[in-house]
């Protein structure tokens, strides 16, 4: 009898063990809005398979190193450096771009353009093409109040999985919108996903634009809640960020306030990424800024 109630408490772990680990594969399988993908260099692209994701979390480079998305690619050692991404920057100063992508939203992008304009801080928008085409005095607004319109896609496919032609026409597109609500053409591209490869870089170098990626990642599209979303933002600050919100999300819009104040209580100035990235440093001085316990100042009426 005991031999009979081990072996069938043995099977009862057993399938216990085989469902939890199908579960877990499963919950792994589905891919997250704001996952980071990569794309091998030497596979054809395919607009049906299903994207690899990594968490979100490691899309964080070091200062001044190329994005370790571009470490991976095998490209030629004269045509590497033209073309790196951009994750952060090295700068002599305490200096961060505030982005935010896959708007504009015609209710909650005005609400940030508030805000910001409160404080006199200039951020960069990594737009829809379609939602440009839905809302352009949105961006028109955004564009004449100093912030930088970025480009994002028309409607955020995985670039990497795209033929060079639908490459080039979700561009395109895009920078034509923008330039149809702003009178200027964008000149920085962020891939949705962060998914890029060397074939996708090379279009988007040849259009004359820079790849944007980002250092900093509060996952607000999981929408854990407007203070989760401050505590990851000032937890990932530092000289020469790019920080990723995205303003179509009611949680996000409603944790800048607190969050804004609180970069410039720590001594942060804001510029657009095309500014940053114009302060690269080759030999960044060491940046010390003010304890977070500072008190906020006094915002512009």
């Amino acid at each position: 009898m005991k031999t009979i109630f081990v072996v069938r408490l043995f099977l009862a772990l057993l399938f216990t063990t085989v469902v939890l680990s199908a579960q877990d594969q499963g919950a792994s399988s589905s891919a997250p809005s704001n996952a980071v993908i990569t794309s091998p260099t030497n596979v054809a692209p395919s607009t049906s398979a299903t994207p690899t994701t990594t968490n979100p979390a490691s899309a964080s480079c070091p200062q001044g190193m190329v994005c370790p998305h571009d470490e991976k690619m095998v490209l030629p050692a004269d045509v590497h450096p033209a073309l790196k991404s951009y994750c952060s920057v090295p700068v002599d100063g305490p200096y961060i771009a505030m982005s935010f992508d896959d708007g504009p939203s015609p209710t909650l992008t005005p609400r940030l353009l508030d805000m910001l304009k409160q404080r006199g801080i200039k951020v960069t928008f990594f737009v829809i093409g379609q939602n440009v085409e839905h809302s352009p005095e949105v961006v028109a607004r955004a564009a004449a109040e100093g912030h930088e319109i970025g480009n994002h896609t028309w409607d955020h496919p995985a670039l990497t999985k795209l033929s060079d032609a639908r490459v080039q026409e979700e561009i395109n597109k895009t920078s034509e919108a923008i330039f149809s609500a702003t009178g200027k053409k964008p000149v920085l591209l962020r891939p949705p996903y962060g998914a890029m490869n060397p074939r996708v870089h090379r279009i988007v170098d040849q259009d004359g634009m820079k790849v944007v990626l980002w250092s900093v990642d509060p996952n607000d599209w999981k929408r854990p809640g407007s203070a989760v979303v401050e505590r990851r933002i000032l937890a990932g600050a530092k000289p020469g960020a790019i920080i990723l919100s995205h303003d179509i999300h009611p949680g996000t819009i409603e944790a800048m306030p607190a969050t804004l104040d609180a970069l410039l209580a720590k001594g942060y100035k804001f510029v657009t990424v095309s500014e940053l990235i114009a302060m690269e440093s080759q030999h960044p001085k060491a940046i010390t800024t003010t304890p977070a316990s500072s008190t906020a100042p006094t915002t512009k009426k």
